[in-house]
């Protein structure tokens, strides 16, 4: 092989180890409030360094009960018992602090890292926060650097991240950010209306849960029998509870057919459940993600390359090639699954209203959707947060 044939093959074996969340499915993950008097207890599991270590670092957890702020401190564990993940947090006015944010080391970690910032994200946006500020003066160094790429930036010595719970236009986005910014006395982000969809994918992550409708990214809607989006996403809900407490994975793969129906890639997906037993209102819109790539290959290459992104099994991808015996592969990340789902008859009164053509056929196989329909949909499953 050339040296940079060689270099691409190590990544991609590289990013197979820091993405694993086929193997979060499958381990009993359990979070649980950290309890009164075992603070001590959790210093062997978390690294410390400077000044916080030992007794200093139990000290500092056991404050978090005096105050008189309601701390939540939070402890996961593995299907073993032994912690891997701790933080705590509490809301102040429109900030959500994160005093405390630490990954034990694990083959996992910094799978947990990600998952628990975007869970942070998520608890920031259903508080009704507007930003986060991890104060932890000693966060692990993987949840440092997974912190980066998920918008955080260093300020007045801890990391802040921006919560733009705005589902609108560039103007709209940019006005919030930039109150934002005075608050931080940091220089506004400047937008562009019609910005490319590589740079509206890059900032949609940062300030999640913005989206810019009036951007160059597109949107799509994928059709998901129940059977799988119950593997994916819980929904319909399992009989059996889920053994991993940090919600689905940051990062799928979804198999389908290689008919291209205008795939391109940054782009939003909303998740369309195509069947279930209750006829038509068990058809619905249950959630909306990002996509990160599309690629068509041969099952044993798709599945070869994304083992370690999904859930499905060889003899699934196989059943998803056509009749050239090639499949497509989407990888998609930060699934939100809808407080309301959009059933089909609500889905379909939306495009009229906005007098889009519609018909039952854009939900045989996946479609690209105009962004207003993105936006309209997206709103209507939120529409009570």
């Amino acid at each position: 092989m050339t040296p940079s044939t060689v270099t691409l093959h190590v990544e991609e074996l590289r990013q197979a180890q820091v993405y694993r969340p086929a193997d979060l499915m499958g381990t009993d993950f359990r979070s649980a409030e950290v309890s009164s008097r075992t603070e001590d207890e959790l210093v062997a599991f978390f690294d410390q360094s400077g000044g916080d270590d030992g007794s200093a670092f139990a000290e500092r957890l056991r404050s978090l009960t005096a105050d008189s702020v309601a701390w939540r401190r939070e402890l996961l564990r593995d299907g073993e018992g032994r912690p891997v993940a701790l933080y705590a947090l509490a809301l102040d006015g429109r900030t959500l602090i994160v005093p405390v944010l630490r990954t034990a080391e694990h083959a996992l970690e910094e799978t947990l890292a990600r998952q628990l910032l975007f869970l942070l994200k998520r608890l920031g946006r259903e508080f009704g926060a507007e930003m986060i500020r991890i104060t932890d003066p000693h966060p692990s160094m993987v949840a440092k650097a997974a912190a980066g790429d998920d918008g955080f930036f260093e300020h007045d010595g801890g990391l802040v991240a921006l919560l733009v719970n705005v589902c609108g236009t560039t103007a709209q986005v940019e006005a919030v950010t930039g109150a934002l910014a005075r608050e931080l006395t940091l220089e506004a982000t400047t937008l562009q209306k019609g910005m490319p969809a590589e740079v509206a994918a890059v900032v949609e992550r940062a300030w999640w849960p913005a989206k810019i409708i009036d951007s160059g990214l597109p949107s799509f809607l994928v059709p998901i029998k129940p059977r799988w989006s119950t593997e994916l996403f819980n929904f319909p809900a399992m009989l059996l509870p889920r053994s991993q407490v940090l919600g689905i994975s940051r990062e799928h793969v979804y198999y389908r057919t290689s008919g291209h129906r205008g795939e391109s890639v940054p782009g939003r997906l909303l998740w369309y459940v195509s069947e279930g037993p209750s006829g038509v209102e068990s058809q619905m819109i249950v959630g909306s993600s990002r996509l990160d790539e599309v690629l068509i290959d041969t099952p044993d290459s798709l599945f070869s390359k994304f083992e370690h992104l999904g859930v499905y099994g060889r003899a699934e991808v196989l059943g998803a090639a056509d009749a050239s015996g090639r499949a497509m592969a989407l990888r998609f990340s930060d699934t939100e699954i809808f407080p309301e789902p959009v059933t089909l008859r609500r889905l379909t009164s939306l495009a009229r209203e906005l007098g889009l053509p519609w018909s039952s056929n854009s939900l045989i196989s996946l479609s690209k959707i105009k962004s207003e329909l993105f936006q309209a949909v997206y709103k209507e499953g939120h529409r009570k947060t």
